[in-house]
């Protein structure tokens, strides 16, 4: 498809199964919705360090999700719970829900992307893997998520810029965490001073 690796493509459609927060956060009372990730992160958590002490459970969620978890991850933490943990605390510390949504949005295309076609077309390598192919690709889904939920186009250009830098930039723990975070605190801030 396109000349995107397969593996990728599992992963990122894995990655989007984000929504499903997305859509409980719109529909859900938010301490329901929190409750929850902090379950599911928890669940996860357990899961991981099972998978940690035990090689045959290991094997046997590596096979289930079927090329889901990256090779580096094949014996360390996923993403996964850092994807959860990065939800729950964007809508603990921030309040709008367009902007937390907003943050969402980007992480599951946004950051989807960036990693499709960094992985299949990313000739131009920025730093640690990253690609300038890859954040163009994320650039434009951000900016057509702010242009469809964010006030002007001004502020669409400029969130879909920081949010482009945010994915771009090598953070501890993982990205997936602070992607939700520092973009809902950014589109917050914007929100009060423009």
């Amino acid at each position: 498809m396109l000349g995107f690796p397969k593996d990728e493509i599992k992963r990122k459609t894995f990655h989007i199964l984000t929504l499903i927060y997305v859509a409980a956060y719109w529909f859900l009372p938010t301490n329901i919705v929190l409750t929850g990730l902090l379950i599911a992160i928890i669940i996860v958590l357990l899961g991981e360090f099972i998978r940690a002490k035990n090689e045959k459970f290991n094997v046997f969620i590596l096979k289930v999700l079927g090329g889901v978890h990256r090779k580096s991850e094949e014996h360390k933490i996923s993403g996964l719970p850092w994807t959860l943990a990065g939800a729950f605390f964007a809508i603990l510390l921030f309040d709008d829900k367009l902007l937390v949504t907003t943050s969402f949005l980007y992480l599951a295309f946004g950051d989807a992307l960036a990693a499709l076609f960094g992985k299949a077309y990313g000739k131009h390598k920025i730093y640690a893997g990253k690609s300038l192919e890859g954040s163009i690709a994320c650039f434009l889904a951000c900016l057509i998520i702010g242009l469809i939920i964010l006030p002007n186009w001004q502020i669409a250009v400029l969130c879909a810029l920081i949010a482009t830098f945010i994915e771009t930039i090598p953070w501890p723990l993982n990205d997936n965490f602070w992607m939700q975070i520092l973009n809902a605190g950014i589109l917050t801030f914007l929100s009060k001073i423009l």
